[in-house]
């Protein structure tokens, strides 16, 4: 999947912009819906479960998967999409990454528990964690997107990493994966597994309509956060679609 490609990037001081170009629209929805559908449920469960419940894969996503409550088909959207291109910006420069898909987890109309998002690697010299905090404005409102974000991405710093790393132990051990149990608790044990380089990311994406209301607001950014902002024409129809076409992509 490649995501990145159609958007064009305007680096700022404080903030980098994604503005979707223009007509890229149709594909860049097109882009998404295998990689999505994967975040929810594997290909091997979606075929065993539905099977099980004497139903068509697509009946089973929509009416046991995938969200129908609006803010929150807007706000897994908003976490999935930026999973994924943090994902493709490090691997542009030689970093492979990896992490839970923590929507496979979650009760289908609520959001997910503690950090939207972790990412694990290693930039070449010492191993790395990537928080992420996501946060979608796709139909008016008062909100300060860039700024709730950027307040979810200090929440991570200060408590919200630590939580979900012991969370993820948890999960993980009750699921027999021990890989990934011990994987989790290398990054939660510093002072027993040694210290990593980590990096926090406050990610807004907001439709294009705001996009000038929001980046002129003042914010107040925070010590290492990276503030990142996607500008997307009718916001609000890409995040249906997308869950259409999920829908749509299995028999």
């Amino acid at each position: 999947m490649e995501i990145l490609k159609h958007f064009d990037k305007i680096d700022n001081k404080d903030i980098h912009v994604y503005r979707l170009k223009e007509d890229a629209l149709t594909d860049f929805i097109h882009e998404l819906t295998d990689n999505f559908r994967l975040s929810y449920i594997s290909d091997e469960e979606l075929e065993d479960i539905s099977s099980k419940n004497e139903m068509k894969k697509s009946e089973f996503l929509e009416q046991f998967v995938l969200p129908d409550k609006g803010n929150i088909k807007s706000g897994d959207f908003g976490e999935i999409l930026s999973f994924h291109t943090v994902i493709e910006h490090f691997r542009t420069k030689g970093i492979r990454l990896i992490g839970p898909y923590k929507w496979m987890w979650k009760d289908r109309n609520k959001a997910a528990q503690y950090s939207d998002a972790l990412l694990f690697g290693n930039n070449g010299t010492n191993d790395l964690i990537i928080t992420i905090e996501s946060k979608m404005k796709a139909t008016p409102s008062k909100e300060h997107r860039i700024q709730d974000a950027i307040n979810g991405a200090v929440d991570d710093k200060l408590t919200r990493m630590s939580n979900t790393l012991f969370w993820l132990q948890e999960k993980y051990a009750r699921l027999g994966d021990v890989k990934n149990r011990k994987l989790a608790e290398r990054y939660a044990y510093p002072s027993k597994y040694g210290s990593y380089d980590k990096v926090y990311k406050a990610i807004a994406i907001v439709d294009k309509d705001f996009e000038i209301q929001e980046s002129n607001k003042e914010f107040t950014k925070g010590e290492d956060i990276i503030v990142l902002l996607f500008s997307i024409n009718a916001l609000k129809d890409a995040y249906e679609q997308t869950r259409q076409n999920i829908i749509n992509s299995v028999d």
